[in-house]
């Protein structure tokens, strides 16, 4: 039952996360991330960020790193300008503040400094909480937790500035900043960096390193712009601003080098080999596109159609092919028309032949595709129409079959109810048929092995040690203790005895397999079994054990047959089989399920269906008789476990007190009794020492005979188991290929939260 309630608690804890509870978590997009940077005199830059997230959440995760730690240090030399040397680290990050804006009320980039909400630090905040946020702060590092969830409708900012970001050489300065870093998690969709210069400059240049699709632009003599578009998760974004030293008379951080020729040469390098990327581009483009229409010409069909468009738009329009690729597919666009309407025409007489007999959800899925690929948006508005006929079709379909296997459900797990109520009031009663609280005397000269099965209706490994005890009570074998290591050895004295089957089995064990001559040791049996061959050996011998036991027992008359227990098992397969296909089958493609519905609801009837297979099996469903002697070695097992709280008067013989340690090993409370057994001895008065010496030191190794056993199962058990565009000049363009910025790994890291929603242009 504790385990039952331990389960419980752990499936309630994940139910409760998956349908209730939404977590910080990566974001597969960001709608928009936009930053307002100001470059101070002091070489310091302010930084305005702000984002929109997609989809539903409970805030926003920040990580901001200033530093390189994998940097090279600067030593002025034209290879230094490439941005990977300690010159272009930042020293701190302060100035922090955390602030929210209405998303009705951001319309660009201008409207990020429009403070509406400012953000109160915590020590510690909770999902659902808004307008608080964590934050853990080193030298160099910034690590937030902004608590926003996305039902407030938030523009969530935040600003800060990184001192000594701009470095000073002897002719220009120079801000050099990897903005975005490739640690980004996320494709943000629409990216916008607005730069401020603390004064004007003519001579201002500008250039962008990071995705061939970034474009920079100089909008006035100090102000500069950068824009790129779904830039892919782990896509580092770095920006160069050259511009007039004077702007930043108070900047500290000096290179003592002439830094304009060589930031010139290497920027002037990667624009050629951007320039060059972009020609072979297109070049590519144009190869692909052509050969995507001649397959067209070949395959007039809707999919080669789609293909050739997309590559032939991708040409730029002063290309002089593209014309010519346009007029091509229009000679053969009425023939892929026709081809797609008669592909449309047999999936709707497939999906409605035969009473809608093959109407599917994945088939009408795909029907929908592939109208949507079509490109006569008259045809597309008729057999959309189909589609939907279809679909209430099938809709009702889906809720005829939910209700017939709801029923089916409720009355499977009424049967089972009613069922698992009998069952715990059988259970009851077959433990307390007997009426006293106690048995003192043994129920029945049963042997060991026989009354493991009649209380477990299984045997064990435990059957087998106790077999062996009842073998040393019935002096069939004894022991001696040797000198050499303390060690134990079990002598077969009584060759007369009439052993049953399942003793012979582990008198063949002990004298035949183990050991030899009569006598087995215990280091024998501990180790007997630490090879693969004689682990196999021993498994095999005790497998015929368990075989003999269930033999004996059934003898007994002490239990039914299982058809019952067999088909309580099927009834709950059956029923946890209809669960599934309610989950699975009859909810898949329903608009009104939600994935993490399913997920909790299939948790949930797992969780129910294990449990009925937990209680059918507690039923051993055992005979009148075999319930009566149940309950007796339950009272039995009282009995010895009270087994010190008796009068000395009321103690039974001491003889059998070594009988009682075998019963108390298949009964699962050996060690308590022998505890009990030796406070009983050292409390009663009148019984002789020597003999209680004698019984301390047998009840010892009897219980280190049990252990031996017990190892040795467990040693051959696990034998056998351990078989870009570029400006050239700064002036403005698209960015260039390389050029990692200050590192060439994570400059900041934005991890957002559970996205359920679809992604919306804001």
């Amino acid at each position: 039952m504790k385990k039952i309630k331990i389960i419980g608690i752990f499936i309630t804890f994940i139910l409760m996360l998956l349908l209730t509870n939404k977590v910080f978590a990566s974001e597969e997009s960001t709608k928009l991330l936009y930053q307002d940077v100001t470059i101070n005199e002091d070489g310091s830059i302010t930084i305005k960020e702000a984002t929109i997230l997609n989809g539903e959440y409970n805030g926003r995760t920040r990580y901001i790193e200033v530093k390189n730690s994998y940097a090279t240090k600067f030593t002025g030399i034209y290879s230094n300008f490439a941005g990977n040397t300690d010159i272009y680290n930042g020293t701190d990050i302060k100035d922090i503040k955390v602030y929210d804006i209405s998303q009705e009320n951001f319309k660009s980039i201008y409207d990020i400094g429009k403070v509406e909400n400012t953000y109160e630090r915590v020590k510690k905040a909770s999902n659902g909480d808004y307008g608080v946020y964590e934050l853990n702060q080193g030298n160099s590092i910034s690590d937030f937790k902004i608590y926003c969830p996305s039902s407030e409708n938030k523009v969530i900012c935040i600003e800060y500035t990184i001192t000594d970001a701009v470095v000073v050489h002897n002719d220009i300065a120079e801000l050099y900043w990897n903005f975005l870093g490739s640690g980004y998690e996320e494709t943000i969709n629409d990216l916008q960096i607005l730069i401020h210069l603390p004064g004007e400059d003519s001579d201002v240049r500008i250039w962008s390193h990071g995705p061939l699709t970034g474009e920079n632009k100089i909008l006035d003599n100090k102000t500069l712009f950068f824009q790129d578009r779904n830039v892919e998760e782990y896509t580092p974004e770095t920006i160069r601003v050259m511009f007039n030293k004077e702007l930043v008379p108070l900047a500290t951080k000096k290179s003592n080098a002439y830094g304009k020729e060589n930031i010139l040469k290497y920027e002037n390098l990667m624009a050629d080999e951007a320039n060059a990327e972009r020609v072979n581009e297109k070049l590519k483009i144009e190869s692909r596109a052509g050969e995507a229409v001649v397959e067209l010409e070949e395959n007039p069909r809707i999919y080669y159609y789609n293909s050739a468009m997309e590559l032939v738009n991708q040409l730029d329009e002063t290309s002089e092919e593209k014309q010519n690729f346009l007029n091509r597919i229009e000679n053969v666009k009425d023939i892929v028309n026709e081809d797609w309407k008669e592909d449309l025409e047999l999936s709707i007489k497939i999906m409605t032949e035969d009473n809608y007999k093959l109407l599917t959800r994945s088939r009408l899925d795909d029907f929908k595709e592939e109208i949507e690929e079509g490109f006569d948006e008259e045809a597309k508005e008729e057999y959309l129409d189909s589609y939907e006929v279809l679909n209430n079709i099938l809709k009702e379909r889906q809720a005829k079959l939910r209700k017939i296997f709801t029923i089916m459900v409720v009355i499977t797990n009424v049967i089972l109810g009613l069922i698992v109520v009998y069952k715990s009031i059988k259970e009851y009663k077959e433990k307390h048929k007997y009426k006293g609280k106690y048995y003192r005397d043994f129920p029945t000269e049963d042997n060991p092995n026989v009354i493991e099965y009649l209380m477990k209706r299984k045997s064990t490994n435990l059957g087998f040690s106790a077999t062996i005890l009842n073998l040393i009570n019935k002096k069939v074998i004894s022991y001696e203790k040797t000198s050499k290591n303390n060690n134990i050895n079990l002598i077969y004295i009584d060759e007369n005895y009439s052993p049953t089957p399942a003793e012979s089995i582990v008198l063949d064990v002990l004298f035949k397999l183990i050991g030899k001559n009569k006598k087995c040791s215990i280091n024998a049996l501990k180790t007997y079994g630490k090879s693969q061959s004689t682990a196999k050996k021993l498994i095999d011998k005790i497998e015929e054990f368990k075989k003999e036991t269930i033999e004996e027992a059934e003898i007994k008359n002490y239990f039914k047959n299982e058809g019952l227990s067999i088909t309580y098992n099927i009834l709950v397969i059956v029923n946890y089989i209809f669960c599934l296909f309610m989950a699975f089958g009859v909810f898949h493609g329903y608009g009104s399920t939600k994935t993490l519905q399913v997920i909790g609801y299939i948790i949930l009837v797992t969780f129910i269906n294990g449990i009925y297979l937990i209680i059918g099996k507690k039923d051993k469903n055992r005979t009148a008789n075999g319930k009566e002697t149940y309950s007796k070695w339950l009272a039995h097992k009282r009995f010895l476990k009270d087994f010190s709280n008796f009068d000395e008067k009321d103690l039974p013989e001491i003889t059998l007190w070594e009988k009682y340690l075998v019963t108390a090993t298949v009964l699962g409370c050996a060690d308590k009794v022998e505890k009990k057994m030796k406070m009983s001895i050292t409390n009663t008065s009148n019984i002789d020492t020597s003999l209680l010496i004698y019984q301390s030191v047998n009840l010892g190794i009897t219980r280190e005979l049990s252990r031996s056993v017990e190892t040795a199962m467990h040693n051959s058990s696990h034998s056998i188991s351990s078989s870009s565009y570029s400006s050239g000049g700064g002036f403005g363009g698209g960015s260039s290929g390389g050029g990692g910025g200050r590192w060439p790994e994570e400059a900041g890291r934005w991890s957002f939260l559970n996205k359920n929603a679809e992604i919306n242009d804001f």
